[in-house]
């Protein structure tokens, strides 16, 4: 709009009229001209503008399921709840350091697992019985216990390791004596002892899971 004003001004300035009148009336239908012209070209703009940048339109689509409250989590009754530090008894005689020495022996905690008719869930007797000390052989104990094939070279992976007569106790349960794939034989369990400074390993693991500082 500003280039037409300016072009408006120099041409009343520079043209010479024969007349007022005849100055006033060309003046006026040249603004009228230009003010048409301009009103267009603004229109033009704003529907240019308006197909470079089309709203969007709102897409159909599944409705979102509400949120539940933050206070109220959604609880499913057929999953079942794992045991809490608090629920698990870490104590008593089976609890205490001093029953492990060179002459007791141990299982694997895979091999115990199957033994027991769980071979087809790995790591289950850990969170059925949450009660059981457990042994977390570290490279040292690994490297001991592949030389003698006790168990097969895992790399990284974890090997736990079970006092046989927990297992035993376990198997006598009302859990377990009636259980068709029960098989608490010596060549399924392969019990084994382990020298004596694994034992003291073992009782320091001991201690520390009985008094909750795991």
């Amino acid at each position: 709009m500003s280039d037409l004003l300016i072009a408006l001004v120099l041409l009343l300035q520079n043209h010479k009229w024969s007349s007022w009148k005849e100055s006033r009336e060309n003046a006026v239908t040249f603004i009228s001209a230009t003010m048409s012209i301009f009103l267009q070209r603004v229109k033009l703009e704003d529907e240019s503008s308006q197909r470079a940048s089309p709203v969007p339109k709102k897409r159909k689509g599944r409705p979102t399921a509400p949120v539940g409250s933050y206070d109220k989590p959604v609880t499913y009754s057929n999953v079942p709840k794992p045991k809490t530090l608090e629920s698990v008894k870490r104590e008593g005689p089976k609890w205490d350091p001093s029953r492990l020495n060179e002459g007791s022996t141990f299982v694997l905690g895979s091999r115990a697992n199957k033994a027991l008719g769980m071979g087809g869930t790995r790591g289950r007797i850990y969170i059925k019985h949450a009660e059981l000390f457990k042994y977390a052989a570290d490279a040292q104990d690994k490297h001991w216990l592949a030389e003698r094939q006790h168990m097969r070279a895992t790399g990284g992976k974890m090997a736990y390791l079970l006092i046989e007569e927990d297992v035993q106790d376990l198997s006598l349960s009302d859990d377990y004596k009636d259980c068709p794939d029960l098989k608490m034989t010596p060549i399924e369990l392969k019990p084994f002892t382990v020298p004596g400074w694994m034992i003291e390993k073992m009782q320091k693991a001991m201690e520390v899971q009985s008094s909750g500082k795991e």
